[in-house]
């Protein structure tokens, strides 16, 4: 009887070697021929309530991070770890990325922040404990364009799904100088792909009532329906109708500026949205006090007018 139980339990524990070695061999083969693989969602990953010493998240974190660069030292492959941490008004892609020792562009990347400018307040964020390059599978801006066309093979990379959505990562890689000067170009670009400047920024007649006023803006004219694009990345602060505006659209950037989009013929963004710069929020319309289709173009800071530079637009 006691030999039988023992057969039995012997039986029992080749099969579980058995099933465990071909789990390993599998899962093996899956990643050498470039299976992906799913992370959790972000919800799941182990949260950072705050970038400090003390906070014990962190602390592990930092611990994974420094593990991280010894095995590269030493020429082993790290293992890919994932937080999340909710950023505050004070935090900068830059200061993250100080504070973790993990490259600006690893987390932008990861995060699919196409400019260092991007503002942060409110936004939980993923941090990586390798630093690498992810490369959307589906790019949608133009940073993440140009980094589609590294020359990698896919099928030797490793590809995760991190938050529904596909990265290859390409580890220990950093930005190479164009797409570094794509990342860190802050400057504003034209809100319309193309127009004419019909009314500068200044004192002028109005077309409508014919009295001498402080125009605070610039008028673009443009044919209806002319894609209005942000003219810098923000967040959507306040869409709406006004009498003299029309349908409009504020957006909030760093440094306390804002950009307003007024006279549009539709509204194609939600309060509290992020956006990129170019991406196209309206459309050109002839809403409020116009007298043609245009776009009356505002930049603001603390809410007041400010002269937009002069370079930003098409010249008459």
């Amino acid at each position: 009887m006691e030999l039988q139980k023992h057969k039995q339990t012997q039986k029992t524990t080749n099969k579980i070697i058995f099933c465990r070695l071909f789990l390993s061999i599998f899962l093996f083969s899956l990643f050498l021929n470039n299976a992906i693989i799913s992370a959790s969602p972000i919800s799941n990953y182990p949260h950072i309530s705050e970038l400090q010493s003390r906070n014990p998240m962190f602390k592990q974190y930092m611990q994974d991070v420094e593990q991280t660069y010894k095995l590269v030292a030493k020429g082993s492959a790290p293992l890919l770890s994932l937080y999340t941490y909710t950023c505050t008004k004070a935090d900068t892609i830059m200061t993250i990325s100080a504070r973790c020792n993990i490259p600006q562009e690893t987390i932008a990347t990861l995060n699919r922040f196409s400019s260092s400018d991007v503002l942060l307040d409110g936004i939980t964020i993923v941090l990586p404990t390798v630093p690498g390059l992810f490369i959307s599978t589906n790019p949608e801006t133009t940073l993440e364009h140009i980094l589609s066309r590294k020359v990698f093979k896919e099928d030797e990379t490793p590809c995760y799904n991190i938050n529904n959505e596909q990265f290859y990562f390409l580890s220990g890689c950093r930005f190479e100088p164009t797409e570094r000067a794509f990342y860190l170009d802050t400057a504003l670009s034209c809100p319309l792909p193309h127009g004419v400047i019909t009314s500068s920024y200044g004192t002028r007649i109005s077309p409508i009532t014919g009295k001498e006023h402080f125009h605070q803006g610039v008028d673009l004219a443009a044919p209806i329906g002319t894609p209005v694009l942000a003219a810098r990345a923000g967040i959507v602060e306040i869409t709406g109708m006004d009498e003299v505006y029309g349908n409009y659209i504020v957006l909030a950037h760093d440094n306390n500026t804002q950009s307003l989009y007024a006279h549009l013929s539709s509204i194609d963004v939600k309060k509290g949205m992020r956006v990129e710069k170019g991406n196209m929020i309206g459309k050109v319309g002839t809403t409020g006090w116009s007298t043609g289709p245009h776009l009356h173009f505002e930049m603001r800071i603390g809410g007041k007018a400010q002269r937009p530079p002069n370079s930003l637009f098409f010249k008459k």
